[in-house]
């Protein structure tokens, strides 16, 4: 089910196969916040506004197609989709995007300008957008940024700033177990640490392990202090709404941690 995460937001998540093996293969198989009695995944994350203009923020995978349509029609009640935004051409962020094109014709599809290739996606005709721009929801206004730490040049993150909510995309993933599918970050009954993050980090932003530590840690502070978000809506992660930027710090131990270990294995 979806969750509201504010007035006219909405989070929509699948979750995906079980990724129990990404635990029982390393060198702590039982870390506290892992269930051997359960499964373990790695959700895809979707997100909707429904204000006086609605908009939906990535698509979920093939594998949830007609589920994203029926949650969709449920949370639109008969209303049109009016946007469709990409934050990349990747499956699990836009593999139902013709499909949800099909179900509402009128949505402008909204695309990242940044790389290339828009043509290889279909995202030529796209709404192009990037840093500076914006869409006026009605209560919300979404904006669109240049993404900081990306696995793809063609890529965005966005946020929204009456919810001063933060889109990372990609940044912040990590697994959940099956009771805590659909839940807030502070309902787990364990906190997020390093290492759950670095399940997801280690396998899809791996290319920490070549970076200047010092230099993306860095970066990761002036995330802070550029957006200092109340919310954290990953596609890869459940939705952080409590001391958010402690929870963004933390990606700076995972940075050191690639770059000292190495990738640890691979998604697929």
């Amino acid at each position: 089910m979806p969750r509201e995460v504010r007035d006219s937001l909405y989070w929509i998540q699948e979750c995906g196969a079980d990724r129990s093996n990404f635990v029982e293969e390393t060198s702590d198989p039982n870390p506290v916040w892992y269930n051997e009695d359960e499964e373990l995944h790695i959700g895809q994350c979707a997100y909707l506004f429904t204000d006086d203009q609605t908009l939906l923020f990535d698509t979920l995978s093939p594998a949830s197609s007609d589920r994203i349509i029926a949650v969709l029609d449920e949370l639109l009640a008969g209303d049109d989709l009016d946007y469709l935004a990409v934050s990349h051409p990747d499956v699990p962020h836009a593999g139902n995007t013709a499909r949800i094109l099909r179900e509402y014709p009128e949505a402008t599809l909204v695309a990242p300008k940044y790389g290339t290739g828009h043509e290889l996606y279909h995202l030529d005709d796209a709404m192009h957008v990037g840093e500076g721009d914006t869409i006026d929801l009605g209560t919300n206004t979404v904006a669109f940024h240049e993404a900081t730490f990306l696995d793809a040049a063609l890529h965005m993150w966005m946020t929204e700033t009456t919810t001063n909510t933060l889109f990372p995309v990609d940044w912040f993933g990590y697994p959940h177990t099956n009771s805590e599918c659909g839940l807030f970050a502070d309902e787990f009954d364990h906190a997020i640490t390093p290492d759950r993050l670095m399940h997801f980090h280690g396998r899809v932003l791996f290319w920490y392990q070549y970076v200047d530590v010092e230099k993306v840690n860095a970066e990761i502070d002036q995330l802070i202090e550029s957006y200092d978000p109340d919310l954290l809506a990953p596609a890869h992660g459940n939705v952080v709404r409590e001391n958010v930027s402690d929870h963004m710090r933390l990606m700076k131990q995972v940075v050191q941690d690639i770059n000292q270990d190495g990738r640890v294995g691979a998604l697929g």
